[in-house]
């Protein structure tokens, strides 16, 4: 959902860009760009370094022994 988000309001950031370009001058335009390509660059790169991959864990789901229950957890593979 904040993906979502993030990526809505980059896109309204590029139209208010692109629609009061003529307004700016062109070195403001230049620098609002630039700064748009570096957030865009970081926010791909978080998003792919800090992807979490569930593939690799082991669930053992939860177990009752007669007495009382014994919680499940996630084992890690490694």
């Amino acid at each position: 959902m904040i993906k979502a988000l993030i990526f809505l309001l980059v896109i309204l950031f590029v139209f208010f860009l692109f629609f009061f370009s003529s307004k700016f001058k062109r070195k403001t335009l230049v620098l609002s760009l630039s700064i748009l390509i570096i957030v865009m660059s970081v926010l791909t790169l978080a998003l792919f370094l800090l992807e979490n991959n569930s593939e690799e864990k082991l669930y053992i789901p939860p177990k009752y022994d007669g007495e009382k229950v014994i919680p499940g957890f996630f084992d890690e593979k490694n």
